[in-house]
């Protein structure tokens, strides 16, 4: 009798456990099945902040991490976001990859901070700005499917302590002493959905700010008049800068930055302003029609030699029209 009772209750015992089992089972199923919804759901997943992908990494470059005071080497394959740094010593280059598939190198003997970075995959909008402290960047910048309503705005912008370059799909090249210069490049890509266009911005709040726009082939100085792009300019070679103390100085970035990259509308062409030589280590001469500005010369590429012959078949003004060809 007692036996029988033993094996009644183990099999009470055996039947909970079976029970339970059965529960936990179930419980596990709703979890897998809830998985993939808190995954591809915003709302119930919180989804990684975009960043930038260390692609190439030559000699000595290091990474300063948002909030953080310790520089640390650079690996390819790092990941950057928003309020990161990345500087490159003498003889080091680095490249980036945007989420937006644009790409940026780093020249040695520079500095660059990720200001903003904004990207939205579903819309393809973005909001890109960086600041070069320092040095020489080049970034190869991603066309991207904006609204008819923005197409007229910028939304990518890299400044330095002097100017912006507020531009849309198309190459840039910037160097900056840090302190009082900067020289900007447009460098034409072919195969491109609209008309490229850079604007230089002064970013100065004492004074008025100076605009100016770079066709592709040109370049300015300090928002100035535009001349053509001196080769040298266009590679990643950079000693002007090297052993810079800026490679390590607090970066204060100017605040209004944002406000002229997206404040962009139609471009228009200031009055000419004096073209200034002096200090620049890439010897940027005066353009070939001195005295006119970039939407002149636009105007003369577009008419051809007829706009060439109205403006009294000056040589010079043939040649700059030339050179934009």
């Amino acid at each position: 009798m007692r036996h029988v009772e033993h094996l009644k209750g183990e099999g009470g015992a055996l039947r909970g456990r079976r029970t339970n089992g059965s529960l936990r089972f179930l419980a596990a199923m709703i979890l897998g099945s809830l998985l993939p919804l808190a995954v591809t759901n915003p709302a119930l997943a919180q989804q990684a902040p975009p960043s930038a992908e260390l692609k190439r990494v030559i000699g000595r470059v290091e990474i300063l991490r948002k909030g953080q005071t310790q520089w640390v080497p650079a690996v390819i394959g790092a990941q950057l976001v928003e309020g990161d740094d990345i500087r490159a010593f003498s003889g080091a280059q680095a490249e980036l990859a945007l989420p937006d598939t644009s790409t940026v190198q780093l020249a040695e003997n520079s500095r660059l901070l990720l200001t903003k970075l904004e990207y939205d995959p579903q819309n393809q909008s973005r909001l890109v700005l960086l600041h070069l402290v320092v040095g020489k960047v080049r970034a190869a910048i991603a066309q991207t499917a904006i609204t008819l309503v923005r197409a007229r705005q910028s939304n990518f912008g890299i400044s330095t302590p002097t100017a912006v370059a507020a531009a849309r799909g198309t190459v840039v090249v910037i160097y900056t002493d840090g302190v009082t210069r900067t020289l900007m490049a447009h460098h034409l890509e072919p195969n491109l959905r609209f008309v490229p266009r850079i604007e230089c911005i002064t970013v100065a709040t004492t004074q008025s700010t100076k605009r100016q726009m770079v066709l592709a082939g040109y370049a300015t100085t300090d928002c100035g008049p535009t001349a053509a792009i001196p080769p040298q300019f266009l590679t990643l070679s950079n000693p002007a800068t090297a052993g810079t103390p800026l490679l390590n100085a607090p970066v204060a970035v100017p605040g209004n930055i944002e406000q002229l990259v997206t404040g962009i509308g139609g471009l228009e062409a200031g009055a000419p302003v004096s073209f200034s030589t002096i200090g620049s280590p890439f010897g940027f001469g005066p353009p070939s029609s001195f005295g006119n500005d970039a939407f002149v010369n636009q105007q003369n590429q577009n008419q051809g030699n007829q706009g060439c012959a109205s403006n009294g078949g000056q040589q010079e003004n043939c040649q700059g029209q030339q050179g934009q060809q």
